[in-house]
């Protein structure tokens, strides 16, 4: 499925980082880790012509994930990017709609969930 696309997860829970990236392993991909928003923003800018996919985390304790994602969307307009969020704001999720965002997981997600986001890019 994967043969060793990489993606970029920006998340600051670490025990869901690490499920996410331990599953997405088992899957083949090649999986890049950042804690922080500014973390997410520098492996991005090292690893953007590499990059199969980004999992952003919409609540990140010193970056907004939206303004991120926007970031990200204008450098790489066709890069397939996963919102995950603990809020169920229908405003915040039209927005990123706009964006142009591949998809929008409510956490808490069941991880083959996201495997099937995942799988749905190729």
């Amino acid at each position: 499925m994967a043969s060793g696309r990489h993606i970029l997860v920006i998340e600051d829970d670490y025990d869901l980082l690490f499920l996410i990236k331990k599953l997405l392993e088992m899957k083949g991909f090649k999986v890049i880790t950042a804690i922080t928003g500014k973390e997410g923003k520098k492996k991005f800018r090292k690893h953007s012509r590499e990059l199969f996919s980004v999992i952003l985390d919409l609540s990140l304790p010193d970056l907004d994930g939206k303004k991120i994602c926007g970031e990200f969307r204008k450098k790489q307009p066709d890069l397939p990017i996963i919102i995950t969020t603990g809020s169920e704001d229908q405003k915040q999720k039209q927005e990123l709609d706009n964006i142009g965002i591949q998809a929008f997981l409510k956490k808490p997600f069941d991880l083959h969930e996201l495997v099937d986001c995942i799988s749905s890019f190729n």
